[in-house]
């Protein structure tokens, strides 16, 4: 079988794919994972039929040369994985056997007017195009729903970041339930603390989440609260964002670090001035904003009971201020009376 001018793919051992994916399934507790290498289980030659989503599906693999997996294919736009955060530092996990052994399990997807849309294998498209390396492809007749189905399997096998999945809660609320958070969580069982913090984390700007080695790093908690910080001060988180990221070029930033010192972006409280004036030998003022504090010592006893005396008629004063005013009010009501 021949599409869209890419052509019908090599003999592949299936058998040894089939081995390799049986012994990870069994040692791996998310069913997900297992569902998709079951899925690779039942490929006999290039050609193999599956359910997905309760509906048979034939496939046919294809094998796409290096230099056209980037025009030739494209990620289902449905898929929260976000394509422009998987660098390499994103992809190590890939790029390392892409480079010595080549792709060890083929993607999923559908063609759609000659281009090969990916549903599960976006991560591995991305490794190809980085190492120039050809990419394996299962091709079937999928609808959305199917669609949806395989990029979730993907995407439960190796999670996305609080931030893509924010991106993805926004877009639910907005065009399925109106907005209504609450109504999300419930219909899709999610806890509404959890999807309040990938909210946050998803309204930070990209630049932010790219400083990270991978998006991963940043948790929905630490995300709210960069996000609290950002809606703040903005532009100087932006300036601490744009320094760390020319620091990042040559050398690898710490997570926790990047997260601390993001957190710091607030604007620095400039310190009153502080004059210091002396009034003789052994008295010091310091003045400090609105404060005064006075220092006095070895000072005649003249010089005291004479600052005594004015801090009394000071306090004279204020308490004759009080009864005046005592009086006022009481004169008031005496005359309403």
């Amino acid at each position: 079988m021949k599409r869209g001018g890419m052509s019908k793919a090599p003999q592949i051992d299936m058998k040894n794919i089939s081995e390799t994916a049986k012994t990870t399934a069994q040692s791996s507790s998310v069913p997900a994972l297992n569902q998709l290498h079951g899925v690779l289980n039942k490929a006999q030659g290039d050609t193999m039929t599956v359910e997905v989503a309760g509906q048979p599906v034939k496939f046919t693999l294809q094998v796409i040369p290096a230099e056209q997996v980037e025009r030739k294919t494209m990620v289902w736009g449905a898929n929260e994985r976000l394509q422009e955060l998987l660098t390499e530092s994103a992809l190590d996990d890939l790029i390392p056997t892409f480079t010595t052994d080549g792709q060890q399990f083929p993607a999923i997807g559908r063609d759609v007017n000659g281009v090969i849309e990916v549903a599960d294998g976006s991560r591995r498209r991305k490794a190809a195009i980085l190492t120039q390396s050809q990419y394996c492809i299962w091709v079937g007749e999928l609808d959305d729903r199917q669609m949806a189905s395989l990029s979730e399997v993907g995407n439960d096998y190796r999670p996305t970041s609080a931030y893509e999945r924010g991106k993805r809660y926004k877009r639910m609320i907005d065009t399925v339930y109106n907005g209504n958070v609450k109504a999300m969580t419930e219909a899709e069982n999610l806890a509404r603390r959890v999807v309040i913090r990938c909210l946050a984390t998803a309204e930070l700007p990209v630049e932010i989440i790219k400083l990270f080695s991978n998006p991963t790093e940043l948790s929905a908690r630490a995300g709210e609260e960069l996000q609290k910080v950002y809606k703040e001060h903005p532009v100087i988180m932006m300036n601490m964002a744009e320094d760390l990221a020319m620091y990042r070029r040559t050398e690898i930033l710490d997570a926790d670090f990047i997260i601390k010192t993001l957190k710091g972006a607030k604007p620095s409280q400039e310190k009153p001035e502080v004059r210091v004036r002396t009034f003789g030998k052994g008295i010091t003022a310091k003045y400090k904003g609105d404060a005064v504090e006075i220092s006095i010592q070895n000072v005649p006893d003249n010089v005291i009971r004479r600052l005594e005396e004015l801090l009394e008629s000071i306090e004279k004063s204020e308490k004759s201020k009080e009864v005046e005013e005592l009086f006022q009010k009481l004169e008031g009501k005496t005359g309403k009376a």
